[in-house]
């Protein structure tokens, strides 16, 4: 909102979301889950991918892992460089997550799509053909 120019009452009336929702999620004072089309629209009327509050709801918060933390708690080392240990940690988790979430749309988009076209299944595929 800084970055466009907008205040609340701009911003929600560019998305077409009410007021009090556009506050709530501005100052963080109700945490629930939200229909995707206000997010959605939210996305738009903020210039970002349609999609982009949604995964960005959708992410989960990655806790240190215990076992890293005991590990870490044995070696000697400065507490920044504990820190950027289990911050790198975290940033890799996050990102496998992120990778398995992007793999199960993938599939579930592959899947819908070979649904969708019956006739195309039934057709041999050239590489399953037999060779003479």
């Amino acid at each position: 909102m800084i970055e466009l120019g907008l205040k609340e009452p701009h911003l929600a009336a560019r998305s077409r979301v009410s007021l009090t929702i556009v506050r709530e999620l501005a100052h963080n004072t109700h945490q629930r889950d939200r229909h995707p089309l206000t997010l959605s629209r939210l996305s738009q009327a903020l210039e970002l991918e349609r999609d982009h509050l949604q995964e960005q709801a959708n992410r989960t918060t990655i806790e240190p892992d215990d076992e890293l933390l005991a590990e870490l708690a044995q070696v000697d080392l400065p507490p920044a460089a504990r820190d950027l240990v289990v911050g790198v940690f975290a940033g890799l988790t996050a990102a496998l997550h992120d990778l398995r979430a992007e793999y199960t749309t993938l599939k579930r988009d592959v899947e819908a799509a070979l649904e969708s076209a019956p006739a195309a299944r039934q057709q041999p595929n050239p590489v399953d053909a037999p060779t003479r």
